[in-house]
């Protein structure tokens, strides 16, 4: 082992453990080991499911892959040998961190899988004599404390994703007509950081890249993918959006194309942004709003106008770029999008098979009854609508040109 730290009421030591070791400990004093742990074994689900996996299929990269364990003890028998620390015993031993870890080695062996090449990072703290009660504190905090880490998501590892760094890019270099831009929050605590290096001319910084103007990275695949006809994906939210936002964007999973990320993309997004956030304005939050649904309506009635008009062949493109130009909508749409959000407030509870409509608005079913329903088809094929979405279309012919972009033949 290696004594890495000596404090006043504890020291502690850094080393490497077999899995047989661990195995073996947890055989003998089973769940008594993981007194102190604030989880009991989760079964074989998620992260748990992954380090089975990594014992089964690639054992040798158990230690790169793992974060390993934390035990605490009241004593420990240290002995020096060739000039090197060796734990003899520990008295009190508990794993305060590490508990999935330790149960899932034990009944992957049980199971009848190799573990010879599996080996673990323990950190061992060890404390010194102290009264009962300073002792205990002291485990406690420890237990909690490894136990409290700031989670990384599977949205946070993609943060690099080469499709991301060039959204990045456009966000910091593509000025609106109003002559200010949107802050893309690629990695978590971003705009904050900036803020801090920005010290004393942190106002300057916020006034180019204003609060409002930010977006993460979920909420970007919230925004941008609310424009398409799966909106029962959108309320899923969180990771589930982000995951099919990603495969999307560059060419996996069902999608065999990945997605030009250019000016017209930028641009496009952020008027899409403009439009999810107006919709959630308009349908209010509290006691002066439409309903309980809105992160299901929104979507839902976003969805409503894409299936109209970029989802259907016969009719016109709409003008998402009209919204960037303006950075906002003009009132005949605030008028029809209030309207539209109203009636889908009301469809999802008339249609849902369930009083959680919005758990029941997760599912692919309830929007293929609202989309198809008579109530929608009256609506959008009406004649007010259609005038009003033919103003705000694109011959989808002009679409078809490569060069210049849509964009382009549009200002000229």
């Amino acid at each position: 082992a290696l004594k890495a730290a000596d404090e006043e009421h504890f020291e502690s030591y850094l080393c490497v453990l077999p899995a047989s070791i661990i195995s073996g400990l947890y055989k003998e004093y089973s769940t008594r080991l993981l007194e102190k742990n604030v989880r009991s074994f989760l079964q074989f689900k998620g992260v748990n499911k992954g380090i089975r996996e990594t014992i089964r299929k690639e054992p040798e990269k158990f230690f790169a892959y793992n974060n390993g364990l934390t035990i605490t003890a009241t004593s420990a028998e240290i002995s020096t040998i060739d000039g090197q620390k060796h734990i003899k015993s520990l008295t009190d031993f508990q794993i305060v961190n590490g508990g999935q870890t330790t149960a899932t080695i034990y009944f992957t062996q049980k199971d009848g899988f190799d573990i010879s090449k599996v080996k673990v990072m323990a950190k061992i703290n060890v404390a010194k004599e102290t009264s009962n009660e300073d002792l205990e504190e002291l485990i406690s905090n420890i237990s909690t404390f490894s136990n409290a880490q700031s989670r990384v998501s599977k949205v946070d590892l993609r943060s690099r994703n080469p499709q991301l760094v060039i959204i990045k890019s456009l966000s910091e270099s593509i000025i609106t007509p109003s002559g200010l831009k949107w802050f893309f929050e690629r990695a978590k605590g971003e705009y904050n950081t900036k803020l801090r290096i920005a010290g004393a001319n942190k106002a300057r910084y916020k006034k180019e890249f204003p609060n409002e103007r930010r977006f993460s990275k979920e909420q970007m695949a919230k925004y941008y993918c609310a424009w398409d006809d799966k909106p029962y994906m959108v309320k899923k939210g969180g990771e589930k959006i982000f995951r099919y936002f990603i495969e999307k964007l560059c060419g996996e999973g069902e999608f065999k194309k990945s997605i030009n990320v250019n000016r017209d993309f930028y641009e496009e997004l952020i008027s899409k942004i403009i439009i999810f956030r107006k919709l959630e304005k308009l349908y209010g939050q509290g006691k002066n709003s439409m309903g309980q649904l809105r992160s299901a309506v929104v979507p839902y009635t976003i969805s409503t106008v894409f299936s109209y008009t970029d989802g259907n062949k016969k009719s016109s493109s709409f003008d998402l770029i009209k919204i960037w130009m303006n950075e906002g909508f003009e009132g005949d749409l605030e008028s029809f999008f209030t309207s539209l959000l109203k009636q889908m407030n009301d469809l999802i509870k008339s249609y849902s098979d369930s009083d959680d409509f919005g758990e029941f608005s997760k599912k692919q079913e309830l929007w293929d009854r609202i989309i198809n329903s008579r109530e929608i088809k009256e609506l959008m094929t009406s004649a007010t609508v259609i005038s009003l979405l033919s103003k705000y279309g694109i011959s989808k012919d002009c679409l078809l040109y490569t060069s210049p972009s849509p964009r382009d033949k549009r200002q000229s």
